[in-house]
């Protein structure tokens, strides 16, 4: 039994009731809103591990409400939307979504979701002894242990996932890897050729740690294969 937090923001008291059950189910504990101002609200005061967030709620948006939780806590955004457009996705992602998922959706696939994106922090510990725990690079200090990281002295906040990604790339530098691999490393799932997911999550990463995210220097990409992490500064 896991003991972990989740937070379900869903209007629809059905959608709502089903995801709980299961959760429950798994071990985790659930707390609940059914508006994005409810949510900030919660977020402030129970600080979850994962938080499930409803695109189309009344009122404030999803969309909105992610960007004022990225604000409280780092903790991963699943989003739930009726909404298959890629555009919308790519948005959720941008704005520090960490996975997207579609209704309707089976409740087992959801719980196979949130147990994904709430595997990585444990995993990272475990590396320790393999991977170093402190890297610098250039002008960017990685600190796996606190999931802290800095350019030139300064903390630049990152998401769940793209510190993530960071840390992984960098703690195996020059070595390449596909969309497919990170996808399974980080999401902790098959990529199911969703490759949109690794390409935002690259470039919001890009946009935070390179001098000339145009000309990136550290995150490479490798033609026709994926990427790598120079270690040449």
């Amino acid at each position: 039994m896991t003991g972990q937090k989740i937070m379900v923001v869903e209007d629809d008291l059905e959608i709502r009731e089903v995801i709980r059950l299961y959760l429950e189910k798994n071990g985790y504990r659930v707390v609940m809103a059914d508006n994005g101002n409810d949510a900030v609200a919660l977020t402030a005061m129970e600080q979850p591990d994962l938080v499930i967030l409803d695109v189309l709620l009344p009122g404030k948006s999803g969309f909105d409400t992610c960007r004022e939780l990225r604000g409280l806590s780092a903790a991963p955004i699943l989003f739930l939307s009726c909404k298959k457009d890629e555009s919308d996705k790519i948005t959720g992602l941008n704005l520090g979504g960490d996975d997207y998922i579609t209704k309707p959706f089976s409740p087992n696939e959801l719980v196979a979701r949130v147990k994904a994106n709430l595997r990585r922090p444990h995993l990272e510990a475990g590396l320790s002894e393999r991977h170093p725990t402190k890297m610098s690079v250039g002008t960017i200090q990685i600190d796996r242990l606190s999931r802290v990281v800095k350019i030139d002295g300064q903390e630049v906040p990152l998401s769940r996932k793209e510190f993530d990604l960071l840390s992984f790339l960098a703690s195996r530098p020059e070595q390449t890897f596909s969309h497919e691999q990170l996808f399974r490393e980080i999401w902790g799932q098959e990529c199911f050729n969703d490759t949109r997911t690794i390409i935002v999550h690259v470039s919001n990463l890009r946009k935070k740690i390179e001098p000339d995210p145009s000309r990136p220097k550290y995150i490479i990409n490798v033609h026709g294969v994926g990427y790598k992490f120079s270690k040449i500064s």
